[in-house]
């Protein structure tokens, strides 16, 4: 089905409804995470030390931040972008080749967040024209993207010594510093998604799509708005991403995407669009980045926690369909 034939036959219009705070979730979340530490604490006690916070934080950072685009995406339309790894590698090499170039980190920044938004145009113009389904799309283009940069590089680093580099292994209160623009990042989405003019034609898209053009909000445009701020903010991870993964490949960013989605879902932003809390991704992208860690402390080896990664996963996506049926009149 077309995206816009789907567009054109959704149910008929409807009072929008923007389901934002969820407090019982955010304390069940909590909760959760608080007993995974607690209980790898009570087995390993060494596992309440500053190395293991350093291990989470690190992987929060990233995460986080391209937990918020894809957030974006599943929020403005009920779809997932499955091109992030293949657009994260993309503007990672970028953000060397600049500063191998010899650029100032505050321009690399914006060069790799604009290689981002370029690869979040390309995405929202095969949709659009093309009208072909998100999912696939980017499926296709990630596909697309990792093939192309495995024949223009094979290993990649920032430069030792960089302005990036040292920021990557930099610390603020005693925490990595690439972490505090990844929780400042998620409090400012957080806070203008529901109180800003694009954050709510967002919502409307994704809350009631024939509602939304019967307001006059254009779906093309809002869907090249989408696909392309959600490829800044991958973009932004990809200095991240660069500046602490030390050498990387085009691979090295596959393992990524399932504890993306899962953040995603468990913050509570429906795939079926419209409703969320990206506050609350603090809490799902704080525990699935504590659970390898502690399944390491267990003894459990890769792929015993990829299985327990895939659970969660499916788990989350039950949720979300749950809470799917629940707001449905």
């Amino acid at each position: 089905m077309s995206v816009d034939h789907a567009l054109d036959t959704a149910p008929a219009a409807a009072p929008l409804k923007v389901r934002f705070g969820g407090f019982g979730n955010a304390l069940l979340l909590l909760g959760i995470w608080l007993a995974l530490i607690i209980a790898t604490s009570l087995y390993r006690p060494d596992f309440l030390s500053h190395q293991t916070l350093l291990a989470v934080t690190f992987t929060m950072a990233v995460v986080g931040v391209l937990a918020i685009g894809q957030g974006i995406v599943a929020m403005s339309g009920g779809f997932i972008d499955l091109s992030q790894p293949a657009n994260l590698i993309m503007s990672s090499l970028v953000a060397v080749r600049l500063t191998e170039a010899g650029l100032p980190l505050p321009l690399v920044i914006v060069g790799a967040i604009l290689a981002g938004m370029v690869w979040g145009a390309v995405n929202a113009t095969i949709i659009v024209f093309a009208r072909l389904n998100p999912v696939i799309v980017t499926l296709a283009t990630n596909f697309i993207g990792l093939a192309a940069l495995f024949l223009v590089f094979q290993l990649a680093e920032v430069p030792i010594g960089s302005a990036i580099y040292q920021f990557g292994r930099a610390s603020i209160f005693g925490l990595p510093a690439i972490f505090w623009p990844m929780l400042a990042l998620v409090l400012v989405v957080g806070y203008l998604v529901p109180r800003t003019r694009y954050g709510r034609r967002m919502i409307a898209v994704g809350g009631n799509r024939t509602a939304a053009k019967a307001r006059g909000i254009s779906l093309r445009v809002t869907r090249y708005a989408t696909f392309m701020v959600a490829g800044g903010f991958v973009g932004f991870a990809a200095v991240l991403f660069a500046a602490t993964s030390g050498p990387f490949n085009p691979g090295s960013a596959n393992a990524l995407q399932l504890n993306i989605i899962a953040s995603v879902i468990l913050a509570g932003i429906s795939l079926s669009g419209g409703r969320g809390n990206f506050w609350m991704l603090l809490l799902s992208v704080g525990f699935l980045s504590t659970l390898p860690t502690s399944l390491v402390f267990f003894g459990l080896s890769s792929d015993t926690q990829s299985i327990f990664q895939g659970f969660i996963l499916v788990i989350a996506v039950a949720i979300d369909g749950w809470r799917a049926r629940k707001a449905t009149p």
